[in-house]
Order: C-alpha cells, then sequence, then structure tokens
C-alpha cells in the first residue's frame, strides 16, 4: 500500500536535482489512530485513520547550488495536486509544515522538514485475506473512489438540472 509519505518521498525524488540528494530520507513518527471506521462503499470498510509526522531529511544539502526555496515550492505543489483531504475528512487542520536548517558549512546544510499526514486504513473482503473481521477474512487495500463528473438534480417537477460537465 502506498502512503502519503511515499508520495511525497518519491515527488521529492523525482524533482530534487540529484546532486541535492545526498544523505535524502524519509521516515515516519508519532503515530496515532483516529476513529474514523465508516463502509465507504465498493466493499470497502475504513476502520481508522493513522496520522503521523512524516520525518523528510536531506544531510549535506548544496543550499548554494540548489536554492532551498525549491524544497518548499515542491511541498506547496504536491499539497495543491497530490496531498488527498484524509485530514480534513477527520477534522484536523493544522497541518503546517515544519522545516528546520542547519548549516554545516559554506556549502551544505541539514534539512529538515517535519509535516504532519494521514492513511486511510481500509479493508476489502478477501477469502484468503489475513484479516478476520465480522465473520469473513479481509485484506487491505488502497481506497477505491469513484468521483460523479456529471448528473442531474431534479426539484419539485420532473424537469432536471445538468450539473457538471456535460
Amino acid at each position: 500500500m502506498k502512503t502519503q509519505l511515499d508520495s511525497l518521498s518519491e515527488f521529492f525524488r523525482q524533482n530534487v536535482p540529484e546532486r541535492a540528494q545526498l544523505g535524502f530520507d524519509s521516515l515516519l513518527d508519532e503515530m496515532q489512530l483516529v476513529a474514523a471506521a465508516k463502509d465507504i462503499g465498493l466493499e470497502q470498510y475504513r476502520l481508522s485513520v493513522i496520522r503521523y509526522n512524516a520525518l523528510i531529511s536531506w544531510e549535506r544539502f548544496p543550499y548554494r547550488l540548489c536554492a532551498p526555496q525549491l524544497l518548499i515550492a515542491l511541498l506547496e505543489v504536491w499539497l495543491d495536486e497530490h496531498a488527498d483531504g484524509v485530514l480534513d475528512d477527520i477534522g484536523i487542520t493544522s497541518a503546517e509544515a515544519v522545516w528546520d536548517v542547519t548549516v554545516e558549512d559554506e556549502e551544505t546544510a541539514t534539512v529538515v522538514l517535519t509535516m504532519p499526514l494521514a492513511d486511510e486504513l481500509v479493508i476489502r473482503p478477501d477469502e484468503k485475506g489475513p484479516i478476520p473481521f465480522r465473520g469473513e477474512r479481509w485484506s487491505l487495500v488502497e481506497p477505491e473512489i469513484f468521483t460523479a463528473l456529471s448528473g442531474t438534480v431534479y426539484g419539485t417537477d420532473s424537469t432536471g438540472a445538468p450539473v457538471g460537465e456535460s
């Protein structure tokens, strides 16, 4: 299963110049389970949400060759385009990134990003699954969500109003 930390780390690896990736590492810290059980459709059941701090670091970051602002811009782009709304769904709004930059010498710095992230813990029935739940076997899955792109809204009569893309 791919986590938000996996996605963010991969995004940095793809977009930060190779010379600035020496000592790049990512890990999760301070995991908490948030009760958020619900049927999410398509035979999927969310058991909970895992909230954690992502710790992403660059040792020997060449701040004179690669502007540290690039890292901040990349995080903002990833949040806009790739982050899902799990934190918002469970009512957590304090999801600000914390950047710690320690200059090591005239050429390099250690840069550490601490960012709260969350992932859904979702299961689906599977005869050979490792999880016994409610008399069935289940497996962990990445949530599959279908999004309607268009529809029709009906009021008090039979004339419908189109919604979304036509």
